[in-house]
C-alpha cells in the first residue's frame, strides 16, 4: 500500500509540474493610452516550463477608450501549426469585465480558419439599452490556447498572438462601438509566444508518469485479488 501512495505522489508532482494555471488577469500589466486593444501577456515565454505538446496557457484581451462605447468585438489569428485555441470567455462570467455593471447581450465565439497558416478566434458582446458604458478600461474576454507542436533539437518556435481586421483600414472585425453605432479607431498591440524545443526535463517528468502509472496499475490488480 505504501508503494501506491508514493506512486500517487510522483503521479501529482508531475501534473503540478506540467500544468499552467488556466485564470485571467482582472488587472493589466502592461496599461495602454485609448485608444487601444491589447492581448496581455505581451511575451508567453515557455522557455522555463517543461512545455509540450498538450501544454497550455492563457491569454486576455484588454480595451481602454476615451469615449463611451456600447459593444465590441475581436478576432485574434494564432498560427496553426503551432498551436490550438481550446476555449475562450468573457473575463466577468456571463459578462466582460469592462461592461460587469450593464446588462449585456451575450453572443457565442467562432473558431475558424483564417488563411492557409493561421487560424482564428472571433469574440464579441454588446450591452441592452438603457444604460451607457462610459470611458475607461477592463479586460474583455480570455483565450486558451494549447501547444500543438514544439521544435525540433536546437530551434525555437516563435510567431504572434494578434488581433486581425482591425477598425479601420480592415475588414472591421476587431473594433469598439460608440451607443450611436460610431465604430472607434483602435491602436493593437500583439502577444509573442516562444516554445522551445522539448525539454530532457519534461522528458524525465513523462517518464515518471508513465512509470508511476504502470506501479500503480499493478499494485492495484494485486490488491484486488489478494
Amino acid at each position: 500500500m505504501k508503494r501506491i501512495y508514493n506512486a500517487i505522489s510522483v503521479i501529482t508532482f508531475a501534473a503540478l509540474m506540467l500544468a499552467i494555471p488556466l485564470v485571467h488577469a482582472s488587472e493589466p500589466s502592461i496599461p495602454h493610452a485609448g485608444d487601444a486593444m491589447w492581448i496581455e501577456p505581451e511575451t508567453v515565454d515557455l522557455r522555463s516550463t517543461s512545455a509540450g505538446v498538450g501544454y497550455k496557457f492563457n491569454v486576455t484581451v484588454f480595451i481602454n477608450l476615451t469615449v463611451s462605447s456600447a459593444s465590441w468585438e475581436l478576432k485574434l489569428a494564432y498560427n496553426k501549426n503551432h498551436l490550438n485555441a481550446t476555449g475562450t470567455g468573457y473575463t466577468a462570467g456571463d459578462k466582460s469585465d469592462f461592461f460587469h455593471n450593464l446588462t449585456t447581450i451575450p453572443l457565442s465565439p467562432t473558431f475558424a480558419v483564417y488563411n492557409t497558416t493561421h487560424d482564428s478566434v472571433l469574440h464579441a458582446e454588446s450591452w441592452m439599452l438603457g444604460s451607457t458604458r462610459g470611458p475607461g478600461y477592463g479586460s474583455l474576454a480570455w483565450v486558451e490556447f494549447e501547444v500543438k507542436a514544439v521544435p525540433p533539437s536546437g530551434e525555437t518556435y516563435m510567431s504572434m498572438i494578434a488581433l486581425v481586421d482591425v477598425y479601420p483600414g480592415g475588414t472591421a472585425e476587431t473594433y469598439a462601438q460608440q451607443p450611436d453605432g460610431t465604430k472607434i479607431p483602435l491602436t493593437t498591440y500583439d502577444s509573442t509566444y516562444i516554445i522551445p524545443e522539448f525539454s530532457g526535463l519534461a522528458i524525465i517528468i513523462s517518464l515518471m508518469c508513465m512509470a508511476a502509472v504502470t506501479i500503480l496499475a499493478r499494485k492495484l490488480i494485486c490488491f484486488r485479488h489478494r
